[in-house]
């Protein structure tokens, strides 16, 4: 065979460890972590080593990220990866396993190993790293990797290979010829950069409510993650979140937050020394894009055609309704969006709609609920929020960062970075807690605070059926008392001798001439329907009528008292009902709050009457944010009008 020379310094690249944690014990745990391969068949002394841990192998033992095979003298192995590729160690051989389904990897450390598939990858099957660079199968093929001499040898038995080399660009090979891999550094000006080869990142997706569904790059189908598992994606896998499921995908450097209905496809993760380089592809849904500091470039291809972002500093970016054109909103940082060869820097606060004819950079409008910085357990019932804000407290001319974590002890946070001047936008839960802090420059904190979100589901309704109350004829004072609606009233009196019908006379105490209210009935009892009597004091009398209309004697004088009494822990509304529709004129807000509380609605205080009930018109606006403040702290009430206009 014909031997071609080729220079390579010495480098190290591990596929698609990222994320990995060192420290995982001997045996992985199968639910969390996916297996890569399998232990075929071996001879001799074969030892599986992970971080200082080993043991002997066993014959059709699985293969997890990060373990080490190892063979001795005379001995032998054969390993299959998932996706069909196999590997045939020779002795006295050392390899690690790598990657992801999808985006398989194998580091081979020293020996010599044939490594075969026999069906085309595509360029994102198995891929082969070591002193000697790097080589992935393209098609069906067969290679040999021989580490054993000081210049390593490669060679290509049959099928296409891709080796790529120190300086990014591709090395060919031809089928039966042996390539010779010298390491020695070649000279170089002293002024010339050292040569970095880019490094696969893997994500970790980890479903939050409800199951995921995944496909590797690999794979002819989606499988289901539920949300004790955890599944490492690569470069060409796809997810699907249903919508009423989320998700996270995760490497040390991006953190995705995926909405319920999303779906997308992952189609470059690479990093090369202090760069980060990411292309994502959604179909639909929405997600919080989270850069952690340092260079990123993030290419997404939504309904439109391909966008770049830029980032170069801690920032979190939302991206949303994908379909017709993305709209890109920088909660956190700053962010460079490069499209159609035009490029505009959005700040915190700031975002594009990419569905518009001619996109442009525009404020972000305020959310109807913006919470207070130094909130302090704020409670916000809701049931239906599609974003609020927290209000950013003034400082001193220096720039201020926010966290904000699901818990108060920020070891994973939703959202980070440098803030905007008014107020920051968050996602708040169906159920459960928003933690945020703001911080200076020295990373002291400056304002933190913290809410529980929680469903209304129609609690914070005014009963829309009146309670029912007897009132008996005794002579005596009666006394109803009510919470909501006035009650029905069920008076009952004595029958008398010879009487063919009795009439109800309802007077009012301060006039005891004329009746208020007079009603027939030939039962000895009536029932006065609901809000015929308001709150007040009434004096009432029934009078038996004889077979010719003629008034018998009898009876007596009644005193009754309603009155309405406030125990109302929280806010009742009778107006608006949730649901109720958005008209053109003001809309009508009606109900109560506990004794000794202040009550605002969109801002502007409502007045109060003596028991803590309200009853005005406000502007239309589509939400309507209550504002309670009591004793036992701030609540809010946001409720939605319909609106049937497009």
């Amino acid at each position: 065979m014909r031997a071609l020379s080729l220079t390579l310094p010495l480098f190290l690249l591990l596929w698609g460890c990222e994320g990995c944690d060192p420290k995982q014990p001997a045996t992985p745990d199968a639910s969390a972590v996916a297996q890569l391969a399998t232990l075929t068949q071996l001879q001799g002394q074969v030892t599986v080593l992970r971080d200082a841990a080993s043991r002997p192998a066993r014959a059709d033992e699985p293969l997890y990220p990060g373990e080490t095979v190892q063979t001795g003298p005379g001995s032998s192995a054969r390993v299959r990866y998932v996706n069909g590729a196999e590997v045939e160690v020779a002795e006295n051989s050392r390899f690690r396993v790598n990657g992801a389904p999808g985006a398989l990897s194998l580091e081979l450390e020293e020996g010599r190993i044939i490594s075969s598939s026999a069906q085309a990858t595509g360029g994102s099957g198995l891929t082969i790293t070591g002193r000697f660079g790097r080589a992935e199968m393209v098609t069906a093929a067969e290679m040999v990797f021989d580490l054993r001499e000081k210049d390593p040898k490669l060679t290509l038995q049959y099928g296409e290979i891709r080796v790529i080399g120190p300086d990014g660009q591709a090395v060919p090979v031809v089928a039966g010829e042996e390539l010779s891999l010298s390491l020695s550094k070649p000279s170089q000006p002293p002024t010339s950069a050292p040569v970095v080869v880019a490094e696969e990142i893997v994500f970790t997706l980890k479903p939050q409510g409800g199951k995921a569904r995944v496909r590797g790059a690999q794979d002819a189908a989606f499988t289901d993650v539920s949300p004790d598992q955890s599944r490492e994606l690569g470069r060409g896998a796809a997810f699907e979140i249903p919508a009423n499921a989320s998700a996270r995908l995760s490497s040390s450097a991006l953190k995705v937050s995926l909405s319920g209905d999303t779906a997308g496809t992952i189609t470059e993760a690479s990093r090369q020394g202090d760069q980060s380089a990411y292309a994502l592809q959604l179909s639909r849904g929405r997600a919080r894009l989270q850069f952690a500091a340092g260079k990123h470039s993030l290419k997404l291809t939504d309904g439109r055609g391909e966008v770049e972002l830029k980032v170069s500093e801690q920032s979190t970016v939302s991206v949303s309704n994908p379909q017709a054109g993305a709209t890109l909103t920088v909660l956190t940082g700053k962010a460079e969006l490069v499209a159609d060869g035009k490029t505009t820097v959005l700040g915190a606060g700031e975002a594009v709609q990419r569905s518009s004819a001619s996109p442009q950079a525009a404020r972000d409008a305020a959310p109807a609920l913006v919470l207070p910085p130094d909130a302090k357990a704020a409670r916000v019932f809701t049931d239906g929020l599609p974003g609020a804000g927290i209000q950013v407290p003034s400082s001193s001319g220096s720039p201020l960062r926010v966290e904000v974590a699901d818990e108060p002890s920020f070891r994973e946070p939703l959202l980070a970075g440098r803030v905007g001047e008014d107020w920051v936008r968050v996602d708040p839960p169906t159920r459960g807690e928003l933690h945020w802090r703001f911080l200076g420059e020295d990373g002291s904190v400056r304002t933190q605070g913290s809410a529980r979100f929680q469903p209304d589901r129609g609690r914070s309704s005014l009963a829309g059926q009146s309670p029912k109350a007897e009132v008996l004829e005794t002579g005596l004072k009666a006394t109803v008392y009510f919470q909501s609606a006035v009650p029905s009233l069920r008076f009952s009196f004595e029958p008398r001798s010879g009487a063919r019908s009795y009439q109800l006379r309802i007077y009012r105490a301060s006039d005891v001439k004329k009746p208020l209210l007079q009603r027939v009935t030939k039962e000895n009892q009536y029932n006065l329907e609901p809000g015929a009597l308001g709150e007040g004091s009434y004096l009432w009398y029934v009078a038996a009528l004889g077979p010719g209309g003629d008034e018998l004697a009898g009876g007596r004088m009644n005193k009754l008292d309603l009155v309405y009494d406030n125990e109302r822990r929280g806010l009742a509304l009778s107006r608006p009902r949730p649901g109720e529709r958005l008209g053109r004129g003001d809309v009508p807000v009606e109900g109560v709050v506990p004794l000794g509380s202040r009550l605002f609605v969109n801002g502007k205080a409502v007045t109060l009457d003596g028991k803590g009930r309200f009853s005005q018109r406000v502007p239309a606006t589509p939400v309507l944010v209550f504002r309670l403040v009591s004793g036992q702290g701030e609540a809010y009430w946001v409720r939605t009008l319909r609106s049937d206009r497009p």
